[in-house]
């Protein structure tokens, strides 16, 4: 078969400058700045029980042209997220975020956020939500109680609600530490509630101690409200005649 030397010529130029596109696109590729991407950046456990601890997974990939370096990692509380075991992801390869949720004193919707900062340059910092609706048999509202500064003897004036189906079946209150004595507040029609006062003989200074509170049900465990407040010494004679 005789090929007509300038049709040879022809497609061996045409081939060639493809050939150089390719290779052109191909170090453009390669040069491009690294690229943070996960498949999903909100995941969604849906109900849970509270007290378990929950783990999910946010994979990623690098669709970069250079290796993405995953720098740190931080999470809200009673969350903690965990870098990928090599933080050094090449072009092309995936690597992924584990986080660990603890629902120990949660109760409705609940909703952590996990930050993490890389050397994309056009994302650095990219924020990750894990939602859960958690169901618990017996909940604090708030879950934390800050007194502020208060005098020995003297009453807190915010209260804790308690709220749940075992607010049906109340137990003791219990005050473990040398701080703190708690009492419920069972106003007719409203939702029963835990009030706290300082011991008379209260070490002075700041503290966070925890409210336990029982239930009649002998296999719900007690529930523990933590809180935080300073005891102040009492004002001087001279300044309390003013």
């Amino acid at each position: 078969m005789n090929v007509n030397p300038r049709c040879f010529a022809v497609l061996s130029a045409a081939a060639a400058a493809l050939l150089g596109v390719g290779r052109m696109l191909d170090e453009g590729t390669r040069r491009q700045p690294p690229k943070l991407v996960f498949r999903e950046t909100t995941h969604d456990l849906g109900h849970v029980d509270a007290g378990r601890q929950l783990t999910a997974a946010f994979p990623f990939r690098n669709t970069g042209g250079l290796d993405l370096s995953i720098d740190n990692v931080r999470a809200a509380c009673n969350c903690t997220a965990a870098v990928p075991d090599t933080r050094v992801i090449p072009p092309g390869s995936t690597g992924a975020i584990d986080v660990t949720f603890d629902t120990t004193g949660e109760h409705g919707h609940a909703a952590r956020t996990i930050t993490v900062y890389s050397n994309d340059p056009l994302q650095p910092v990219t924020t990750l939500t894990l939602n859960a609706d958690v169901d618990a048999a017996l909940a604090a509202e708030p879950a934390e109680l800050y007194v502020g500064h208060l005098r020995r003897g003297a009453a807190a004036w915010d209260t804790v609600r308690l709220v749940g189906p075992e607010v049906r079946a109340l137990g003791a209150i219990e005050t473990p530490g040398s701080v703190l004595e708690a009492s419920l507040d069972g106003a007719p029609g409203k939702p029963p509630a835990v009030r706290v006062a300082i011991k008379p003989r209260a070490p002075l200074g700041r503290f966070k101690e925890s409210v336990l509170v029982h239930t009649q049900n002998s296999r719900q465990p007690p529930l523990a409200i933590p809180v935080v407040g300073f005891v102040d010494p009492e004002a001087p004679a001279a300044m309390q005649r003013h």
